[in-house]
């Protein structure tokens, strides 16, 4: 309700709303996609991917977080990239997936570099809750360590799952203490329940990036202009996305205040959009 008086208000005295600066910046995403020219082929959009990691990675390298979340780990190998660039920070990964927690938490390094890899689902409230792991899609099996799993169901009829029960907790919850964080959020359309529960989280958050899609994927999920205002409403803007697929895409979010004056980061930046150029 508040939110909304504001926007009569703004709108009475001529000034941008909340709903004009998210709706720019998500067609500042899409316009982006034509101006570089990278829907065509399978290696341009790959390209587009791991340059856009490049970009996040050196965020963090550079701001130092004392805390680096990953959301939808599976594996857990970005949090042990990040160990690289982190060498005292605090590293936590999620993975929700029973199946998938049970094969890595033996076969990956994480103990020796200090990587906690925990069995939670993120989301909006502490418990348990349904977490759907897909078994064929248009009746064709599919890998059981998939990381395609969520606690939402797709919005096509082919896709057949079972569900299990697994504990669910609030990054608000588990976070209270930090001071500074970067996330890393790729959770298969669930990322309402994930940002819902990371309010104060999200605030203390220097740099992220999520997954996102124009078009529900998901039940219920949040599209890409729903995922741009909450993190708007946290301080986070929009700077970076990439190509890799068409209608369903990351993006890079990067704290105004830390944006402000800061030449490495700048100068990141417009490296990223070089090399994209290039592509």
């Amino acid at each position: 309700m508040l939110k909304r008086l504001g926007e009569l208000a703004a709108t009475k005295l001529g000034l941008a709303t909340r709903s004009d600066l998210i709706a720019m910046h998500e067609v500042q995403m899409l316009t982006t996609a034509s101006i570089f020219k990278l829907w065509g082929t399978s290696h341009q959009r790959k390209a587009s991917n791991k340059a856009l990691v490049e970009l996040f990675f050196g965020m963090v390298r550079i701001l130092q977080p004392s805390v680096f979340i990953e959301a939808g780990a599976k594996k857990a190998d970005t949090s042990i990239r990040a160990r690289k660039v982190l060498p005292e920070a605090r590293i936590v990964a999620f993975e929700a997936s029973p199946d998938n927690y049970a094969i890595y938490s033996k076969t990956e390094p994480h103990a020796e570099n200090r990587v906690e890899y925990l069995h939670f689902a993120l989301s909006d409230r502490e418990g348990t809750i349904d977490f759907n792991i897909r078994t064929s899609v248009a009746g064709n099996a599919v890998w059981e360590h998939s990381g395609a799993n969520s606690i939402l169901a797709r919005t096509d009829d082919s896709t057949e799952y079972k569900t299990v029960a697994v504990p669910s907790r609030r990054l608000d919850d588990l976070f209270a203490d930090c001071g500074s964080c970067a996330m890393w959020v790729d959770v298969e359309g669930a990322s309402k329940q994930v940002l819902t529960g990371a309010k104060e989280t999200l605030r203390k958050a220097q740099v992220a990036i999520i997954e996102v899609e124009d078009h529900e994927i998901w039940e219920g999920q949040w599209k890409a202009g729903e995922v741009i205002g909450a993190m708007m409403d946290a301080g986070l803007v929009p700077i970076a996305r990439d190509f890799e697929y068409k209608g369903q895409y990351n993006v890079v979010f990067l704290h105004r205040d830390v944006f402000v004056g800061n030449r490495d980061i700048r100068q990141n930046i417009e490296f990223f959009f070089s090399e994209l150029v290039k592509r």
